[in-house]
């Protein structure tokens, strides 16, 4: 459960050196950022540009059909309301909304404001943006692509997709949500999605246009939430006082607390008996309960501290008071917990009040070692009770008067928690107090009090997107003390900075001679068949199927990232191993497969993991790589042998220019980096992958074989899919190849390329394709086109946006 707020950090008489805050009246309610509103913008555009891809192929798919006449066909007594409703996603309905907004009492003057400017941003936006899309895909209405059209408003010209009237009202819809309750936000997109079905009801657009329509202006009401914020809600003291007779413990004197909450909402009480009380009112909106933030937390960080936070609220509150009770039986200082209730919409966790201090409002004077100490002797209690906090920033730890250290706010605490859990609390204080004290002083306590192997553990979750957002936004105005903590860890554990320089200076030689090969195999290579030719090819399938392939090439890597997370026993994040994948791509353009071997295990360290076991982990999935290759060159082989498919071959077209020209390219490559690797000494022992591939068949502890064999897998379904990718491009150049044969064909190219490292090197790779492919039969520009398709989504994107990556920070993307 998340409540990611202070339970109970409170003081009798607060100075301007505590930097605490009474919670705010409703006109002066703060604005947050919520990084899950990029994440949907991101989603919106995606299903945005998949229907934009479908829309233009100008073709109308059965199903579509059948909506839309099942729709359009509704009768003609509905009107009047479908009129009614429809006119919500009119542009006039724009400033009629958002002058309606600024007499909404029921928000405060500075909240109808904020709301009346994202109504008015996001519906303008919305309308400029859907007449934008429509000039570029210029689908028909459904007039011209279904026929018999049924028209209750009269007919309808212009163009389809997108849905202006759709665009308009989910933009409208998504700004207006933060500053409703849950059944306002449930009707005004219940409108939302009925103007879009009055829109096909009315024979003006199909339902792809609706939907597009829909996630556009969803994607827009979003990014206006992102650039302005929302405000964040507030909950009337009256309400925390009706819950708490309800549950039969009276209080008088309600008030907000002199504390700074994120999640819940605090407040200070006096119960019949005249004890205070600090009571916390969870939010039942919170964005952690959202499943798109709890993704891209998985997605980023691997890591979803709140995994109780879609529980029903009652249940949140409970899990808190075990948690809390379960940590003060084993001898942490913790207040009592004195109820823990809720309902449906509502819970409340009452504590016993505690004079302190919070370890962030404290001035740095007064943050000496011994505190630090007996603050780190908590935290191992706490550990040795096995119960991660989950949110161990330096707000949920209190001071009192006679300087002993409380550990507060359980919201997220998990019981029985194993070690991975553990390091990242250690991680997270220390990342906390390390903005207010100096980071030598905090890695040195933190070693005394929790031990090496503690800290050492805790190494790789000292990293931004694995900390939480309290924590970011803090370092974000000292960000050198994150470098600072992390490197003062590795000094004293004597561990080796993965910062160090990588690769030796390549030299200009080097770099012009990669260069001028890459240019030779990205572009003259696919122009062998001519230019005009080439995108003749292109527009032969259509733009959907390069679309497809770019699709297919993501889950191919990302397939292919889930294999190597499963090379080392730390949790790595998808997202950035993913981004590490395409970081190792750049590296090997200049330094061939050591590189690419190197840049991964750099990855690797920057993780926690040490040089050699890094070493080894790349090994592993060097290994792995192989037999799937292998794998799949001799199934698909046998599978198109059997079908009797690989028996048709020709003289390859343009085989002399075209293996003139690859040659040259693979030569230029390979001399660039040998001169690269002349400046660069290091070795890469050749043993290693040997090893590894004989330890894959040799029998290990428990569990490796399951490890062994989802490893495998992933590696297996990476490369298929990068054959799917292969076949797409065909489809989209009109290449006539067979798909079990170019699955085939395409498995043994890829095993030759693990095999043997310089066969894959630009140049050779790209020719390799184009004779393959012309040799069964493709057309010479269909297949320069393909192989140009092919290259780019799976090999020159990556490797360029991996080296964009390294260039611009040296992709710390495991720090």
């Amino acid at each position: 459960m998340s409540t990611r707020g202070v339970t109970a950090r409170v003081v009798t008489t607060p100075g301007p050196e505590q930097r605490l805050r009474r919670d705010p009246s409703p006109a002066a309610r703060p604005v947050q950022r919520l990084p899950v509103d990029l994440v949907r913008v991101v989603l919106g555009l995606a299903i945005l540009g998949v229907g934009f891809l479908i829309a233009r192929r100008g073709e109308l798919p059965v199903f579509e059909r059948n909506v839309f006449l099942l729709l359009n066909g509704l009768p003609a007594t509905v009107f009047p309301v479908v009129w009614v409703v429809m006119q919500l996603g009119n542009v006039v309905a724009v400033p009629v909304l958002a002058t309606a907004a600024l007499a909404y009492r029921r928000l405060a003057l500075p909240d109808r404001l904020r709301l009346a400017r994202d109504l008015l941003v996001s519906g303008l936006a919305a309308y400029v943006a859907a007449d934008l899309v429509k000039s570029v895909v210029q689908r028909e209405r459904p007039v011209g692509l279904v026929g018999e059209v049924n028209f209750p408003e009269g007919p309808v010209a212009g163009l389809g997709f997108v849905s202006g009237h759709s665009a308009v009202a989910a933009a409208l819809a998504t700004a207006a949500v933060p500053y409703l309750t849950r059944r306002g936000r449930r009707v005004v997109w219940t409108l939302a999605w009925s103007v879009g079905l009055a829109r096909i009801y009315v024979g003006a657009h199909l339902p792809l246009d609706v939907v597009g329509g829909l996630a556009g202006g969803w994607a827009i009401g979003s990014l206006v939430h992102w650039v302005f914020g929302v405000p964040r809600r507030h909950v009337e003291p009256d309400r925390v006082r009706r819950l708490l007779d309800r549950f039969g413990l009276p209080v008088r004197d309600l008030r907000p607390a002199d504390v700074v909450a994120r999640s819940s909402h605090p407040f200070e009480a006096v119960d019949a008996d005249g004890q205070r009380l600090y009571v916390k009112f969870l939010e039942p909106d919170r964005a952690e309960r959202d499943w798109l933030h709890r993704l891209w937390r998985l997605l980023a960080a691997r890591d979803v501290k709140d995994a109780d936070a879609v529980a029903p609220l009652g249940q949140q509150a409970e899990h808190e008071a075990v948690a809390a009770m379960t940590a003060r039986e084993r001898g942490v200082r913790t207040p009592r917990v004195l109820l823990a209730r809720g309902t449906g919409r509502e819970a409340v966790v009452v504590q016993e009040h505690v004079t302190a201090r919070g370890l962030d409002a404290l001035p740095p004077e007064e943050l000496t070692p011994g505190l630090l100490a007996r603050v780190w002797a908590q935290v191992a209690r706490l550990h040795a009770a096995r119960v991660a906090h989950h949110d161990l920033v330096a707000g949920s730890v209190l001071v009192d008067a006679e300087g002993r250290a409380w550990l507060v706010d359980f919201g997220n605490a998990l019981t029985g928690a194993d070690d991975d859990a553990l390091a990242g609390d250690v991680a997270e204080l220390m990342a906390s107090v390390a903005v207010r004290l100096d980071p030598a002083v905090v890695a040195g306590t933190a070693i005394a009090g929790l031990g090496r192997e503690a800290v050492g553990a805790a190494l790789p979750r000292l990293a931004p997107l694995a900390l939480t957002s309290a924590t970011r936004a803090e370092l974000r105005g000292h960000r050198d003390r994150l470098d600072r903590l992390r490197d003062e860890v590795r000094r004293r554990l004597d561990l080796p900075d993965p910062d160090r320089p990588e690769f030796g200076p390549p030299g200009v030689a080097a770099r012009l001679a990669v260069a001028a090969g890459s240019a030779l195999a990205l572009v003259a290579v696919p122009l062998l068949g001519g230019a005009a030719p080439l995108l003749e090819s292109v527009e032969h399938g259509g733009w959907r199927w390069v679309g497809a392939a770019l699709a297919l090439a993501v889950l191919a890597r990302a397939a292919t990232a889930a294999a190597a997370l499963l090379t080392v026993e730390r949790r790595l994040a998808l997202g950035r191993t993913f981004g590490a994948s395409m970081a190792a791509e750049g590296a090997s353009l200049l330094h061939g497969r050591p590189g690419w071997r190197r840049s991964a295990a750099r990855y690797l360290e920057r993780a926690g993991v040490l040089p050699d076991a890094a070493a080894r982990a790349v090994a592993r999935f060097v290994a792995v790589a192989v037999v799937a290759a292998v794998l799949v060159a001799v199934g698909t082989s046998v599978m198109a042998l059997v079908e009797g498919e690989l028996t048709d071959w020709r003289v390859p077209d343009a085989f002399a220019d075209a293996v003139a020209v690859g040659l040259a390219a693979w030569v230029l490559v390979l001399t660039g980096q040998w001169l690269a690797r002349r400046r660069d000494p290091a070795e890469e022992p050749a043993h290693r992958v040997r090893d590894a591939l004989r330890e894959l068949f040799r029998r290990g502890p428990e569990g490796t074989a399951w490890r062994r064999g989802a490893q495998l897998g992933w590696a297996v379904l990476g490369v298929l899919l990068e054959a799917a990718v292969l076949v797409a491009a065909l489809h989209a150049v009109g290449g006539p190849v067979p798909l079990l044969v170019t699955a085939a064909v395409y498995g043994v190219l890829h095993m030759l390329w693990w095999l043997v490292p310089e066969t894959g090197v630009p140049g050779a790779a790209d020719v390799a394709l184009l004779l393959v492919l012309t040799a069964l039969g493709a057309p010479l520009a269909a297949a320069c086109a393909a192989v140009l398709v092919f290259r780019l989504v799976t090999f020159w994107g990556p490797a360029l946006t991996g080296t964009l990556l390294t260039a611009r920070a040296d992709h710390p993307l495991g720090t």
